[in-house]
Parts: structure tokens; sequence; C-alpha cells
């Protein structure tokens, strides 16, 4: 009865948390013009509408390239970060982590805000590089978080012995260390990513008509008209997401929820 109980909770708990996705999946295959709207029948049309719509697929090209690079330096940055707050008797320590994980707890809006009032006072140009700075510290606290999860598990004996071996540190770094957090560190650039990807806040004071990302064309479309369009768009987004998460863990064997 007890065992019968957690899985019906579990059930509900997934259902409430998958039904606005499968929502819009549905919706995406709706033939009424509006969204949303009652089912009126079965179609293609708004996925074979997109062809019309090109900045959708630049978009989201420049999307993609702007969650690579602002996870990947978040990443390196996070885990250097960790490492040393981990492995080390820093004074300060909590103080400095405090500091990392500040992003969290200042709302996009105020960031994007503050970010594009440096830019203007050192006259920086807006582009991708702007954007890629605003991205990268926004999700620099997720990275960090991940790495020292990763770290809380980690034996720091290991690399002791593995320096007492006669290793040099970039070899304890490389053959020690990475290997036994990558579930950690891969965890923090994929969940890294995906928030850079579908962020909006930072996104609409930075970008230009050169850098527009997906989410902020999707926001610009939306304000003229609604239509199933826009749940097409959301279900490609996830059903690339879904392949990626299936790619990692099946074909690279990394584990992202250890």
């Amino acid at each position: 009865m007890a065992r019968a109980a957690a899985y019906a909770w579990l059930a509900l708990v997934l259902a409430f948390i998958l039904a606005p996705a499968g929502f819009v999946v549905f919706d995406s295959f709706n033939a009424a013009t509006s969204f949303p709207s009652p089912f009126e029948g079965a179609t293609l049309h708004w996925y074979a509408a997109l062809a019309e719509h090109p900045e959708f697929l630049s978009s989201a090209w420049t999307s993609v390239e702007l969650a690579v690079l602002a996870a990947s330096i978040a990443t390196v940055a996070g885990f250097l970060a960790a490492w040393g707050l981990a492995g080390g008797r820093i004074p300060g320590r909590d103080a400095i982590t405090t500091t990392l994980m500040g992003p969290l707890l200042v709302p996009e809006l105020v960031v994007g805000l503050a970010i594009l009032q440096i830019v203007g006072a050192l006259h920086l140009s807006l582009g991708l590089p702007v954007l890629v700075a605003a991205h990268a510290v926004f999700v620099l606290p997720i990275a960090l978080r991940l790495s020292l999860s990763g770290f809380a598990a980690f034996d720091l004996a290991l690399e002791e012995a593995a320096r007492d071996l006669g290793a040099r540190r970039w070899q304890v770094l490389w053959h020690v260390t990475l290997p036994l957090l990558r579930p950690s560190v891969t965890a923090g650039f994929v969940l890294s990513a995906v928030l850079s990807f579908v962020n909006l806040p930072l996104s609409m004071f930075l970008t230009t008509a050169q850098t527009s990302t997906l989410p902020v064309i999707a926001f610009a479309y939306m304000e003229s008209r609604i239509d199933p369009m826009i749940a097409a768009v959301a279900t490609l987004v996830m059903l690339v997401a879904a392949a990626i998460a299936v790619l990692i863990d099946r074909v690279l064997r990394i584990r992202l929820t250890e």
C-alpha cells in the first residue's frame, strides 16, 4: 500500500511538471490560428510555416553559439573556483562563495540594466562578446554550485597520493580530479547552456539586430500575434534538448543526475 501510494504520488508530481510541456507539443499540431485555443484538427502547417521565418533559425544559431561560449567560460571558471575553495584553506572562504553566487540573488532585469550601464560607461559596442560575458556571469553560480557538490563527495587524499607518486599539478588535475568530477562538471555545463539559451531578460538589454537570440525573436513575434507556430518552435527546442540529454547519457555514458 505504501509503495503504491508513493508511485501514485510520483506519477502526480511528474504529470504536474510535464503537463505544460505536453500541452505545448499538442498545440503545435493544432490547425487553429490562435494560441491557445480548442483543438480544431491535426496539421503540420505551423512547422512548415517556420520556413517563412528565417529569423527563427538564424536567432537559434546565435543562441546556440552564445550558450556554448557562455557555458564553457562559466564551467571552467566555476570548476577552478570550486577546486580552490574545496582544496585549500582560504581566508573568507564562505564570503567568497557567497559573492560568487551573488548573480542568483539579483533579478535578471537588474543585472541586464546594470551591464548595459557599464557598457555605456566604458563606451563599448553591443555585440556577441558583451552577450557572452553577461551570460557567463549569470550562469557562473550554477556551474560553481554543481562543481562544489562534486567536490563535497571527492576524496582530496587521491590528489595527495598522485602528487606523492610524482605527478605534477596539471597531471593530477587532468588524470585524477577531472575524470572523477566529470558528471558534476558536465551537468554544470549542460544546465548553464540551457539557462543561457532560454534567457530573455539579459538578452533584451544587450542584443542587437545581428545578435538577437531565439527568446528575443519569439518575444517580439508574440507582441504582434500569438499562434501555434510559437508552440512549434518550443517543441523543436524541447526535442533538441532531449536528444542532447540522451546523447550524453547513452553515448557518452555520463549520468547528469549523479
